[in-house]
């Protein structure tokens, strides 16, 4: 009883026309992603091609499989799977197009260390490692954010031994 007697109390006004949001009175163009030259892409595609058949030579079944370009805009990956069983894994990175590249494996929450790679694109890079139960994540860093596309990629795998 006392609600209702509160609630007729309250007043609606209507103020007429509804007023226009900001979305519809915005009148920006949308952001445009610069055209890639087909000359670079057919390189990219090459040298994912190479990376490839580089990366397929790891040993054991795959956890996490990741590649991405390594120069140009939107250069980079970041990767991240849970680790279902505990013990040695072998991680297997490379590149193509670029002298090299540096990745980091983390394990958030297993108090482990970041594990750089610095990895020599003229071979594969192979490495044991012991990773723990939980969340491991795979990135490859921008190393020169305004450097120009050339068509390079990397590439990493870890797999249980």
């Amino acid at each position: 009883m006392v609600l209702a007697g509160g609630m007729a109390a309250c007043a609606y006004e209507d103020g007429g026309a509804a007023q226009p949001t900001s979305a519809v009175q915005s009148h920006r163009p949308a952001p445009s992603v610069p055209a890639k030259d087909q000359g670079v892409l057919e390189v990219e595609a090459a040298n994912y091609a190479e990376l490839h058949k580089r990366l397929g030579t790891a040993p054991g079944s795959v956890l996490l499989a990741d590649a991405g370009p390594a120069d140009g805009p939107g250069v980079g990956f970041t990767k991240a799977v849970t680790v279902m069983t505990a013990g040695p894994h072998t991680v297997t990175a490379t590149c193509v197009g670029t002298p090299g590249v540096q990745m980091f494996l983390t394990q958030d929450g297993t108090g482990a260390k970041p594990v750089p790679l610095d990895v020599d694109c003229s071979r594969v890079l192979s490495k044991v490692v012991v990773l723990q139960k939980g969340y491991v994540s795979a990135q490859l860093i921008r190393p020169d954010p305004t450097g120009a596309w050339k068509g390079a990629v990397a590439g990493i795998e870890i797999t249980v031994r």
